[in-house]
């Protein structure tokens, strides 16, 4: 594993602990938080090697830990990639379905170009807030959420960007909210997520101008590595690789939902187009 990867793969967990309860085992972490019983960021295995009983002692444990909480999903993160091809036909059979995300690492100059029409504002006063809040309203209801999937979402972030003291950033063109963005520092390094484009705004390379901003912000911190997630299967790490960013490998996950009625909600921000 690289120290990219190993800086990468600690300040992603750090991140999603905050505001959460944890219980450690030799073998992994779980992170907890019932007020935010419906979303899934909140309530997770974090999986670092497999305990001696394997993927069943795994599950039996976790369900030692939620069930109480009345957290009905189950939802795993695998640190070593080789170990979740090993355990993934298990975790099918049992009814979880696999979900990974590109770790993408700043290397490069950017290719693309800021749009300078595009202006960020750091969202620090109560109006900023509100077209934060009205950005993440538009893709929560775009990905079909409910509004208490949303609500616990939006408390979610803000719980953990005050425990983190993270950078929260609006976007705007011609006076109109178009995008929300955050930057953690967390161990030297810095996340950039909840990257989020308004749907009629896609494509005016707002997301870039974001990320590009917060590259420099990075920078101006002395923070490095410089990364972010993506989900495999979309495009949108090619944008992201135009921008600077490698690939550093992947992040595997399992999700098992227990009623498929149950909404889902987005990884840290989903529509950066």
């Amino acid at each position: 594993m690289t120290d990219d990867r190993r800086r990468t793969l600690d300040a992603i967990l750090a991140s999603l602990e905050a505001a959460c309860d944890l219980v450690d085992e030799p073998w992994g972490t779980l992170v907890s938080n019932p007020e935010f019983h419906r979303v899934y960021m909140a309530n997770f295995l974090w999986l670092r090697s497999l305990p001696p009983g394997g993927v069943e002692e795994a599950l039996l444990r976790t369900d030692e830990v939620f069930a109480p909480l009345r957290i009905r999903y189950r939802q795993l993160f695998v640190e070593d990639p080789a170990l979740a091809n090993r355990i993934a036909p298990d975790l099918e059979r049992r009814g979880f379905s696999r979900k990974s995300e590109h770790l993408m690492v700043a290397r490069d100059p950017p290719a693309l170009a800021a749009n300078p029409k595009v202006s960020l504002r750091p969202a620090r006063d109560a109006s900023t807030w509100d077209d934060h809040d009205a950005v993440s309203g538009l893709i929560h209801e775009e990905e079909g959420y409910d509004h208490e999937v949303s609500y616990q979402l939006l408390g979610l972030h803000r719980r953990r960007q005050a425990r983190l003291s993270s950078e929260v950033f609006v976007a705007y063109l011609r006076g109109e909210p178009v995008g929300n963005v955050a930057i953690d520092g967390i161990g030297g390094t810095a996340e950039v997520y909840e990257l989020e484009t308004a749907p009629t705004h896609r494509h005016n390379r707002v997301a870039a101008t974001m990320v590009l901003a917060m590259r420099a912000r990075a920078e101006a911190r002395g923070l490095a590595p410089v990364f972010l997630r993506t989900t495999v299967g979309h495009t949108t790490w090619q944008m992201y690789e135009k921008l600077g960013f490698a690939r550093e490998g992947t992040l595997e996950g399992f999700l098992q939902i227990a009623d498929a009625s149950t909404p889902r909600e987005t990884v840290r921000g989903s529509s950066p187009q």
